[in-house]
């Protein structure tokens, strides 16, 4: 069956805003007085952040709640957003005008909070191009499980076959195939330690998803 959607994660895939996470997460450590090492943080790369503030708050012992751990979290990524300095990944602008021209549709499907997925669009100027987005907090399985895939396929009205997943961490990629999404892993600069092995190719730059289409799709 041809491809006739592409699923973008964001975070580390439209944007290697992973970074920009770390920095953030790791002031609210300090504050918090905890001390989270880099085990834990891949651990969480990919799920939702109440996902993270659950684990973390039983582990650490933290008083506050896991609504306030994450509205503090968004509350500041999406007011440093602006000035972070994050921009689009390497190959977004090229793979978007492909699409396009080929009436392949796009739609995002993040983890992230959905005024985080906003503020994003906005910071990168995406709206026109993607048909809209499913979060995290519209699902009630995060990944790895396939949850919000197969909602953002639903939303799209396609068959989960029809699309093709762009994942730069484990659990996204788990979550694509068990979905039974075509899966591409993006070995993006900063996603050291995550495994793609499960993703049916692996990119370093998002412009050969391209190619990769136009194979699929003429096969």
């Amino acid at each position: 069956m041809l491809i006739s959607v592409v699923l973008f994660d964001m975070d580390g895939v439209l944007l290697d805003s992973e970074p920009f996470h770390d920095k953030v997460n790791s002031d609210i450590y300090k504050a918090l007085g905890i001390d989270v090492d880099k085990a834990d943080v891949n651990e969480f790369v990919g799920r939702t952040s109440n996902h993270r503030w659950t684990c973390l708050k039983e582990r650490y012992h933290i008083n506050q709640t896991v609504d306030e751990l994450n509205d503090w979290q968004w509350k500041i990524l999406v007011e440093e957003l602006p000035d972070s300095g994050v921009f689009a990944s390497d190959g977004l602008d090229t793979l978007l005008s492909f699409l396009k021209q080929n009436n392949i549709r796009a739609s995002v499907a993040s983890s992230s909070r959905s005024t985080f997925v906003e503020a994003v669009m906005d910071h990168l100027d995406l709206h026109k191009d993607m048909e809209g987005y499913t979060c995290g907090d519209e699902v009630e399985n995060c990944k790895p499980a396939p949850d919000i895939f197969l909602l953002a396929a639903y939303k799209m009205d396609v068959e989960p076959s029809q699309c093709l997943v762009i994942e730069d961490s484990a659990a996204g990629v788990s979550a694509a195939k068990a979905a039974g999404m075509y899966t591409v892993g993006y070995d993006n600069p900063t996603s050291e330690g995550q495994d793609l092995s499960l993703a049916d190719v692996t990119v370093k730059n998002l412009a050969d998803i391209c190619g990769i289409l136009s194979e699929l799709n003429h096969s």
